[in-house]
């Protein structure tokens, strides 16, 4: 108790500090604003993209910290996964374009794995109902057999007992290692040349040593008592009938083993969900802290994408009603057609960011969502189709290298590196593309003398334009894992993103304070001449 408590202490203290050095940087970056000339007007439309990361999602409260300190206006914010929940609390406490990160902050440092429903004593609990089941099902069979007089008699009944316990425990733990002994000694006995894996090899050979232990303790120390006519008893040894019923056992897994194991599908799906977490605990926290109210009437326009898992499409969700989205400028109009308003913003939020294979889909309106991130192809387009002219991209991973997805052991931990490496991905991919286009408007805009910002290319039905890109990343692997819900953790991610927000943050004054204004922009037409190529440039 004393070893928990000072662990809590301790804990708590880093919390403290991390969030000491956030105050002292927002007093220092306040200070630099203050006495720093900045752009009198903003002729951008400002877009944010918050990508997902579970608990890393935290690097992009401490970024969203930065934009309401420098008094950024966010037009729109782009989501997906842990993101939409961040924009959601940001857009819903704010006033006008500028949004409020004090309540995103102070709910990441709040929380803990139980505070979202991260208990993985469901487990247990469900292992615990399948031993009552077995216990109470052979009791009853135990105790009609010994009503009849039938039963098996152990002369060592407590080494009988603790050693179906121990192969009990081999087989829950080591059932996929029990057949490695018996590999290794059929390559041996072929003469093949092979290393095998002594670490393997040796949890193997213990595995079967107390499962068939067992077995021989069983057959050489229990007889089964049969009764005759009159008072009269036979003891036979379960030798013979051990033997008999491990070779007919045997014989009909594999005569039976398809229909088996579509038994077992059917059994083992049961006490099963589309998660391994409900959603319940997290959607009440989510509901205390997300004024949904607010969150409709913002002024900030928030995206959030979400899988519908049953049909494999992408939707966006909108706080904003979508014949409102059609009024502002630069808006795609046949982007809209992909857009709705839900009715429960708070639930699409948690839908969103519903983490795939760690918490259940989240059924609403008919249809079963699941997390963004694995539907999000494009996760830079609803910002772009929403007429953004600059764009911040909040990633949380490292624009260069390879991401430390830590220790990877269970299928869970499998599954949610595998949606992080998939929204990341997809992001840099975006990145590129975003950059292509930009450096296609720098080249014409040089020929034409104008700046890129001034351009719109037009090449058959499409357009694309120049939009100024900001990347806000780490430099190093955050240290967090998806799942590290922890103040201890998240407190310093928190810092680091705001510390890295804040450095890109000037690099946007510098840019806003010679951009061209919006009405100063127009066509340019590219009209191919031969197959290979070569541009014909008409301006409008």
């Amino acid at each position: 108790m004393l070893c928990l408590r000072m662990a809590n202490s301790t804990s708590k203290t880093r919390s403290i500090a991390a969030m000491e050095e956030l105050d002292r940087l927002r007093q220092a970056f306040r200070a630099q604003i203050s006495a720093a000339n900045r752009p009198p007007g903003r002729a951008s439309r400002i877009g944010v993209v918050l990508s997902g990361g579970g608990a890393r999602g935290a690097y992009e409260a401490g970024a969203l910290m930065a934009f309401q300190d420098a008094q950024v206006p966010t037009h729109i914010i782009a989501a997906t996964s842990v993101g939409s929940i961040n924009a959601a609390s940001y857009a819903a406490h704010g006033d006008g374009l500028v949004g409020k990160a004090e309540s995103l902050v102070d709910s990441w440092m709040e929380l803990t794995p139980a505070t979202l429903g991260i208990d993985w004593s469901r487990y247990i609990f469900l292992l615990a109902g399948l031993i009552a089941a077995s216990a109470g099902i052979g009791n009853f069979f135990w105790q009609w057999m010994k009503e009849n007089g039938l039963f098996l008699h152990a002369y060592h009944p407590k080494g009988t007992w603790l050693a179906l316990g121990a192969a009990g425990i081999s087989i829950l733990f080591f059932a996929d290692k029990l057949s490695y002994i018996g590999y290794v000694g059929m390559n041996h006995l072929r003469g093949r040349k092979w290393q095998p894996d002594l670490r393997k090899t040796w949890i193997s050979l213990g595995a079967n040593l107390l499962v068939w232990g067992f077995v021989i303790l069983f057959v050489g120390f229990t007889y089964i008592h049969l009764p005759l006519e009159g008072e009269k008893v036979f003891k036979l040894t379960t030798r013979v009938p051990m033997i008999v019923a491990i070779v007919i056992a045997l014989g009909l897994y594999r005569l039976l083993q398809n229909p088996l194991s579509k038994l077992s599908h059917r059994f083992l799906r049961m006490p099963l969900r589309t998660g391994l977490f409900p959603n319940f605990d997290r959607i009440k926290f989510l509901r205390a802290r997300i004024p949904e109210d607010k969150l409709r009437n913002s002024a900030i326009r928030v995206i959030m994408t979400a899988t519908d898992i049953q049909h494999g499409t992408a939707r966006f969700f909108s706080n904003t009603a979508v014949d409102v989205l059609a009024a502002d400028p630069g808006v795609h109009q046949e982007f809209l057609r992909e857009v709705e308003q839900p009715q429960d913003l708070v639930l699409a939020a948690v839908a969103s960011s519903s983490y795939t294979f760690a918490y259940e889909a989240v059924p609403m309106d008919g249809r079963l969502w699941t997390d963004g991130g694995i539907m999000s192809n494009e996760p830079v387009l609803p910002a772009l189709r929403l007429g953004a002219d600059v764009l911040f991209l909040v990633l949380m991973t490292p624009l260069a290298g390879g991401d430390d997805a830590g220790t990877i052991k269970t299928f869970l931990d499998v599954g949610v590196h595998a949606v992080d490496i998939l929204i990341s991905k997809n992001l840099k991919a975006d990145i590129a593309l975003l950059s292509n286009i930009n450096r296609l408007c720098s080249v014409y805009a040089a020929e034409l003398g104008v700046k890129p910002e001034q351009l719109e290319l037009e090449v058959g039905k499409q357009r694309y334009r120049f939009v100024k890109s900001f990347n806000i990343a780490p430099k190093k692997p955050l240290p967090a894992m998806a799942l590290d819900f922890d103040g201890e953790i998240v407190g310093p991610v928190i810092v680091q993103g705001y510390r890295d927000a804040t450095e890109v943050i000037q690099q946007f004054w510098e840019y806003e304070s010679t951009c061209p204004p919006r009405e100063s922009r127009r066509v340019v037409r590219l009209a191919a001449e031969r197959p290979e190529g070569n541009f014909r440039v008409t301006t409008r």
